[in-house]
């Protein structure tokens, strides 16, 4: 391959190498790209991520409350149930002294009658013997009468407390509500968001791919521009080292050439000029031809 074909040849490389640089850059801005919308949706996901955490926590801070409320519930049912159950029993109790007419007040009066006659009045054995036997009987009537004050009061007092049970478990049931609600609120917005979430992944992974794909060829390029710049470097030095010989050889060509012009003037007798006289001393042709 002579000196041209090489020039050419180191022309249609650099060309090649000036296509191969664009089509570098082109790939580089390309990756960019894919990147860039990458990142955008991985942006997206993070804030949409954020809600969706967020979402979560409060249905988590829903569910604690509302197992607390059936906690909460169930024990105050369970206390219902054991103060009804008290209540059936006193009321069987109370229904068991239903003969009891007398009040407290009644029978103390009474009693304190009869024992003002025992102790004011002399009494014939029999009549004294009688109102000791009623007072027995008082006294006996007196302790129930007491008793079913006592249950009557228990009764009124459950009432109240039952009342009241109930009205708190109203309150719970519909606090249960409210929080069933507010949870059920809550679920379609997650799906959403988990469907939205599924979407960007796809998307993002879909960018990614088209990413891996532009950088492997990138690297491709590379490589090959690394092949391609040490194929013009190479290239280069050869032609370089074909121009010094061509210039070598032209040089010593016109040197030879002026050497036979001093030659000749000499041997004519003619002046040489100062270049002529150089080479012909250089070249020791000037002792050898004036010797």
């Amino acid at each position: 391959m002579n000196l041209e074909e090489l020039e050419n040849r180191l022309y249609e490389l650099r060309e090649k190498l000036k296509k191969l640089n664009l089509e570098i850059n082109n790939k580089k801005s390309e990756l960019d790209e894919y990147a860039s919308k990458r990142d955008n949706i991985h942006l997206e996901m993070k804030k949409l991520s954020g809600e969706l955490k967020k979402l979560k926590g409060d249905r988590e801070e829903h569910r604690v409350r509302l197992n607390n409320l059936r906690e909460e519930l169930r024990v105050k049912k369970n206390e219902l149930e054991n103060k009804r159950k008290v209540y059936l029993e006193i009321k069987e109790e109370l229904n068991s002294l239903r003969n009891v007419k007398e009040s407290i007040q009644e029978i103390e009066k009474r009693l304190e009658q009869l024992d003002w006659i025992l102790q004011t009045k002399p009494l014939p054995k029999d009549d004294e013997k009688k109102i000791s036997s009623e007072v027995e009987k008082l006294h006996i009537m007196l302790q129930l009468a007491k008793k079913k004050q006592e249950y009557t009061l228990s009764l009124n007092q459950l009432s109240l407390e039952i009342k009241n049970l109930k009205e708190e478990i109203q309150k719970i049931r519909e606090e249960i509500g409210r929080f069933r609600e507010e949870a059920s609120k809550t679920f379609s917005p997650v799906m959403s968001l988990r469907e939205k979430l599924k979407e960007l992944k796809e998307k993002a992974d879909q960018w990614h791919n088209k990413y891996i794909e532009a950088k492997n060829k990138l690297q491709m390029l590379e490589a090959e521009k690394i092949l391609l710049t040490s194929q013009i470097i190479e290239l280069q030095n050869i032609v370089r080292k074909y121009r010094e010989e061509e210039g070598y050889k032209r040089i010593s060509e016109l040197k030879e050439k002026l050497k036979n012009e001093a030659k000749a003037k000499l041997n004519s007798k003619k002046k040489l000029s100062f270049e002529e006289l150089k080479i012909l001393i250089e070249d020791d042709e000037w002792s050898i031809l004036t010797g």
